[in-house]
């Protein structure tokens, strides 16, 4: 597919990577940054966790890029947030070590902001190694949805909550306004995230991406889904290695979401803890029985 020459005043941008014993997904993911036609002009890895090959690997093989190493894991949001902090780019990719870039996708996402100044968020289509693409682009749910969503989804994915919070059935190819953006590959607007506070690093694996969408449009920035960049995402190598651990680090992260939302209002953060005791038995259930 041919694009247009680059804009005489397309924004910068640069890139930050979580690295978590990603594997060759890392390399990977690090070459298609390099056939960019638009080039990023920074990438910074943050490494909360790395196998011993690929840590020599990402040296030899990759001297541009910037290496920090906490020796801890940080979680993704104070990570992000330390990546971002070490780059000075109007645009920021923060995005999956599990990830491969179209080689227009940047090019795309950042006219797209540069033609945009209200955009603080673009999100890329993102489509599994199957063909399949993943809903992305979605709406914060309502109570409802949020509930049926929850209990249903994992044995009933079809049922009409789980399709309205993942926007199933909505054309995945026109660009839109969204809710929030799947974190796997965001192109945030600097100004955006300064004013907003950052990645909040009260999460440290999940919701974060939910919120960060939120708090864009409180602070009325936009979230848009350009579907003409695109990543291919493989999804879940990570998370594969401590999946009972990120199960519970999961619905704390969904205590502290609604902890959030309803910050003054008691009988929701009750209702909230009442919900998460009764799914964390079942999405425990689920994972033994290979469900998900």
């Amino acid at each position: 597919m041919e694009k247009s020459p680059l804009h005489k005043s397309l924004a910068r941008y640069s890139v930050v990577l979580v690295e978590y014993f990603s594997g060759e997904h890392l390399v990977r993911c690090l070459h298609s940054l390099r056939i960019q036609t638009h080039t990023p002009e920074k990438i910074v890895v943050v490494l909360n966790g790395i196998g011993d090959k690929e840590r020599t690997t990402l040296h030899s093989d990759f001297p541009e890029v910037q290496v920090i190493d906490p020796h801890a894991n940080l979680g993704y949001a104070r990570a992000a947030n330390l990546g971002i902090a070490n780059t000075s780019s109007p645009i920021v990719l923060t995005l999956n070590p599990d990830t491969e870039l179209d080689a227009y996708a940047a090019q795309v996402a950042c006219e797209y902001m540069s033609e945009h100044d209200g955009v603080g968020i673009v999100g890329p289509k993102i489509q599994e190694p199957n063909g399949a693409i993943y809903p992305s682009a979605r709406e914060e749910p309502s109570l409802v949805d949020a509930v049926g969503h929850a209990f249903l989804g994992t044995f009933f994915p079809s049922n009409r909550f789980t399709k309205k919070y993942k926007n199933i059935g909505i054309s995945t190819d026109d660009v839109r306004d969204v809710g929030w953006l799947s974190g796997a590959a965001l192109f945030i607007r600097r100004d955006a995230l300064d004013d907003v506070g950052g990645w909040d690093e009260d999460y440290f694996m999940y919701c974060e991406d939910i919120d960060l969408g939120r708090k864009m449009r409180l602070n009325r920035w936009r979230n848009v889904f350009v579907p003409q960049s695109r990543v291919m995402h493989v999804g879940g190598v990570s998370t594969s290695r401590t999946p009972i651990t990120l199960l519970l680090h999961h619905h704390r992260s969904l205590y502290t979401f609604a902890s959030k939302k309803y910050d003054n209002n008691a009988l929701m953060k009750a209702l909230t803890l009442i919900f998460i005791a009764i799914r964390l038995p079942i999405a425990l259930a689920a994972h033994f029985l290979r469900i998900n």
